[in-house]
């Protein structure tokens, strides 16, 4: 099997934008159901299916979103995690399953998927195969204002041994991946993005974005792509793109 598209999004939080899917079904929905391939939709973080303290009738109904939208169009979902997700439930009830060459959690035998931090996947497409490095997470700087394992997680920040092995696996691979995938962006560019990017009053607040800062020291890639921030926004010098509203396809047989 091999995708004949792939798009990647930023943020969609669970059923809030979900729209833009809506949307990308509109624009491409004759093109989409007339190939008979499986395609592929990439989410940067904050994907948040899986939020509340057990399974409702709401997630149900977002499962069944996603099911249709595979069974309908062949577009399965996979996504890297955010800051916004249910950890102890991710961790806790899906099943690490063989994706493209390493590990993800799945939701279902046609998806979708989260992530695993730190794993280094190879992606097959119709048009030639491209590798993928995923790396979720952020801290949530409104946490205060949450209940930690209610509405707020602790693993929202990727462990040490997390970011060990995404730069193992890089170096395994002599430190080049076509595109990486994370949630919110490396501390240099952040600090160079955005006015007062951080809030020095929490803790472990810059955290992730220098773990992302290492990956960033070590690795070359064709493109990374980042969600989190809520804006569309494009980086050229370091090839670098901040997804929220748009989607994007990919061509890795084109360059």
């Amino acid at each position: 099997m091999a995708y004949s598209r792939v798009f990647i999004t930023g943020d969609i939080h669970g059923d809030y934008d979900i729209a833009k899917i809506d949307t990308l079904k509109e624009q491409l929905g004759g093109e989409l159901k007339a190939d008979p391939e499986d395609k592929l939709l990439l989410v940067c973080g904050d994907f948040g299916l899986i939020f509340e303290k057990a399974e409702n009738d709401w997630e149900r109904k977002i499962k069944n979103y996603y099911h249709a939208l595979y069974e309908e169009y062949g577009l399965a979902v996979a996504a890297c995690l955010g800051n916004h997700e249910n950890y102890d439930r991710i961790y806790g009830e899906l099943p690490l399953v063989d994706w493209w060459g390493d590990k993800a959690r799945a939701l279902g035998e046609n998806g979708p998927w989260y992530l695993v931090n730190g794993a280094y996947y190879t992606v097959e497409t119709t048009a030639r195969p491209f590798t993928l490095l995923a790396m979720g997470g952020a801290a949530s700087h409104d946490y205060p204002y949450r209940k930690a394992h209610v509405s707020w997680w602790p693993q929202e920040i990727p462990t040490r041994r997390m970011v060990w092995q995404a730069r193992a696996n890089l170096k395994k691979h002599h430190n080049e991946v076509d595109y990486i995938i994370t949630h919110t962006i490396p501390y240099n560019l952040k600090c160079q993005a955005f006015e007062n990017p951080f809030d020095d009053s929490l803790p472990h607040i810059r955290t992730v974005e220098k773990y992302l800062q290492k990956i960033f020291d070590q690795a070359q890639w064709h493109q990374w792509f980042a969600g989190h921030h809520h804006v569309d926004v494009n980086f050229p010098k370091c090839h670098l793109t901040i997804l929220y509203n748009a989607i994007m396809e990919l061509t890795p047989g084109e360059w």
